[in-house]
């Protein structure tokens, strides 16, 4: 992190003092933007106090909760106090860009824990089973639709397959979908603010060396093992395949860098990374503990 006092790029202040009053809940309205959602709010703890950033939060949350189910509130509630503010929060106060988004990462996880297990005990289940009616219960509300693309998948899977594929991703999908979060907030807000990031951060982002136990022991237990043990396997390799992508693109930056290319050509070659070459992506990231490959071309 750069040490320059944070200034906003092309943005006139007094629209950026109010936005985050009610940006991010117009931003939590439209699918395409919800993920994003929290930008505004980390923005703004970045320059301010924290009484200023939970006045924001709370004021976004008042107006949501006229508009919105209860549901929609927990959940925006949580995500925007974990990703838009003690995430920034704790980047101020530390200065550790990964070490805050672990924190505040296992933050989020513990509170979805504590939810399901408060909502399982409201109707007498227990979190899994909970999540099991909830799966079931939106399954039987899109089969309905005659029109729907899930018709197809219960076609080919049947309705029982199609519960056992769903469960058996959802927690990797919620996971690696909240990982993901914290990297594209942090790449919005570095393009919002300016002396947030240095431009070469992107590029030098590297796993913690640990990281590699945990991997290898997950996809031992994807391979030899069945049930429960196979299930965490699975969940847990999708995760850590997804923090090693994050490191492969970070040394594809590192080489754009090195070589000079910019704007369409940069766009070009990461849409195809992530589409057509994520395993290479994916296999450099994890080889880059042992071949360091950008030192062995060089400093950035």
């Amino acid at each position: 992190m750069n040490e320059k006092p944070l200034e906003i790029g092309a943005i006139p202040k007094f629209i950026f003092r109010v936005a985050p009053f009610f940006l991010s809940f117009l931003l939590f309205q439209t699918p395409l933007f919800l993920v994003v959602s929290p930008v505004p709010l980390f923005i703004l703890t970045l320059k301010n106090r924290a009484w200023v950033s939970a006045s924001a939060l709370f004021t976004n949350l008042a107006i949501l909760a006229l508009l919105n189910d209860p549901k929609a509130l927990w959940v925006a509630g949580f995500f925007w106090l974990g990703v838009g503010i003690l995430f920034p929060f704790l980047i101020r106060r530390t200065g550790k860009i990964q070490q805050s988004a672990a924190i505040s990462y296992v933050f989020l996880i513990q509170v979805i824990l504590a939810a399901l297990v408060v909502l399982g005990r409201n109707v007498g289940l227990g979190p899994v089973e909970y999540v099991r009616g909830e799966v079931f219960q939106i399954m039987d509300q899109l089969i309905l639709n005659p029109q729907g693309a899930i018709q197809e998948l219960v076609e080919a899977e049947g309705r029982g397959g199609l519960y056992r594929k769903i469960m058996t991703e959802l927690p990797s999908g919620i996971l690696i979908s909240l990982l993901l979060s914290f990297w594209v907030n942090l790449l919005f807000a570095s393009q919002l603010v300016r002396g947030f990031l240095s431009k070469s951060f992107w590029s030098r982002y590297k796993n913690p060396e640990w990281l590699v136990w945990p991997t290898l022991v997950s996809a031992a237990l994807f391979a030899f093992a069945d049930k429960a043990p196979y299930l965490i396997g699975l969940n847990g390799f999708k995760l850590f395949m997804v923090l090693y992508g994050l490191q492969g693109l970070s040394i594809l930056s590192f080489f754009l860098n090195k070589a000079g290319i910019q704007g369409f050509f940069r766009t070009a070659i990461y849409g195809i990374a992530l589409f057509i070459g994520s395993p290479v992506v994916v296999s450099a990231g994890f080889f880059d503990l042992w071949f360091d490959f950008r030192k062995k071309f060089g400093q950035i």
